[in-house]
């Protein structure tokens, strides 16, 4: 068959921008009901399916990766994971550990490479966005107001039992997660969604509602670190138009979410003292300062991975699934740049800076999407000084969009805010 045979307006014809749509969206939907969906695909045995998302999203990075035009950096990226992995299987990491992790931040890779597919179809997934932040809200009041039978629910992976969707709380508190895993999954994704369709909305009313709601969900879901991150990214809206306050904003999140950690080297925090005050409104990050960024930093020196990091494989939720003996500290660093410290060393610390550098082009004017996605990144900066935020796959989907979109060629660039203009208009 000829190329002049194909014809693009077959019925059966499905364009890259439609396709890599359809994949967002079945990103975005399964972890909007990852909770839900894995306690009913389970009782009728369909839980695999639920990987088929992310699984796309590795086929269609494999796929656009040698058309891929972009800045060389993206290169030397996939270069240091390539070394960095190779560096864990040295450190005695598993090769599943390392495909685990490629699995989990698939969705950042995927937003990066398919930005510029992904921007043709910004109306579609405007109205995708819509209804996981609705079913967000409302498996929140269902959650809250009801009992659901997916609460608590756990299942095996192998010989390790992971949480399906994790009934915790805080203090004599519950945490809410709705239809999703867990309460920082849920808090996240409103922040997201919201801040997304805020730019859609005209009326300026409406999204003053839309701001309201989702500040009262996300402080129903009690998770505080997503409700500052949230209020500040609001109070930016006010100086983002001015490019030194918003710079300045910018360079202070990205420094603040550094400092956590080191602080927690410098200052001493009495354990016992923290243990004893779980009801106090800043003992999730008195905990951070007193045991989980002091412990780890102590495993990185122990081990000597200090400089050079435990390797692409080794940290995150790769560790509840495929346990390493002896590297329980390495599950969780609640902290985004100790997280990068952690796998890449000196090489991740460089890598979570550039987030600053990020947060400036997106502040250049352009597409109401550019707007849109400089909250997020900034939001999501916040949520990442006491959150592993690369392993929310809604929170890494929408990073790696806007880094795809800030390397996309200049021309391309331009050329694609003149179509997602005209698709808001129409």
């Amino acid at each position: 068959m000829t190329s002049a045979s194909w014809p693009e307006a077959s019925p059966l014809w499905v364009g890259k921008p439609t396709l890599y749509a359809g994949v967002v969206a079945s990103v975005l939907l399964v972890e909007t009901f990852s909770g839900a969906l894995r306690y009913y695909f389970d009782l009728v045995g369909i839980a695999p399916l639920l990987y088929l998302p992310k699984l796309a999203c590795v086929a269609v990075v494999a796929l656009e990766l040698p058309h891929l035009k972009v800045q060389r950096g993206v290169w030397l990226m996939l270069l240091v994971m390539l070394t960095s992995s190779l560096l864990a299987l040295m450190h005695g990491v598993g090769p599943e550990n390392v495909g685990f992790t490629l699995f989990a931040i698939s969705p950042l890779l995927f937003g990066v490479v398919c930005a510029r597919h992904l921007q043709r179809r910004m109306g579609t997934l405007g109205w995708v966005i819509g209804f996981c932040l609705f079913a967000s809200l409302l498996g929140l009041l269902l959650d809250m107001f009801s009992e659901v039978p997916w609460k608590g629910y756990s299942y095996m992976m192998g010989e390790t039992e992971v949480s399906g969707n994790r009934a915790w709380g805080d203090g004599e508190q519950d945490r809410p997660a709705g239809f999703s895993r867990m309460s920082t999954s849920l808090s996240v994704m409103i922040a997201i969604y919201s801040l997304f369709l805020s730019v859609l909305i005209g009326s300026r009313l409406l999204r003053l509602v839309l701001y309201a709601v989702s500040l009262a969900a996300i402080l129903a879901s009690t998770n505080k670190s997503t409700l500052v991150a949230y209020a500040l990214t609001l109070a930016l809206m006010a100086v983002a138009c001015y490019r030194l306050p918003s710079a300045g904003a910018a360079l202070l999140a990205v420094v603040t979410g550094l400092a956590l950690p080191l602080i927690s080297l410098m200052i001493h925090v009495d354990p016992n003292t923290v243990a004893g005050a779980s009801d106090h409104v800043l003992a999730s990050l008195n905990d951070r300062l007193a045991n989980s960024w002091p412990n780890l930093f102590a495993l990185l020196v122990d081990e000597g991975w200090l400089w050079a990091g435990a390797g692409f494989g080794a940290v995150g939720s790769t560790q509840s699934a495929f346990p390493i003996p002896g590297q329980d500290l390495l599950t969780v660093a609640d902290n985004t740049a100790l997280y990068l410290w952690a796998i890449f060393g000196a090489v991740g610390v460089l890598l979570y800076l550039l987030w600053f550098p990020l947060l400036l082009r997106l502040q250049e004017r352009g597409s109401p999407l550019r707007f849109a996605l400089l909250l997020i990144v900034f939001c999501i900066c916040l949520v990442g000084w006491t959150t592993d935020v690369l392993e929310v796959p809604a929170a890494s989907l929408f990073l790696g969009m806007a880094i795809g979109l800030v390397l996309a060629p200049s021309e391309a660039r331009q050329r694609l805010s003149r179509r997602w203009n005209e698709a808001v208009v129409t």
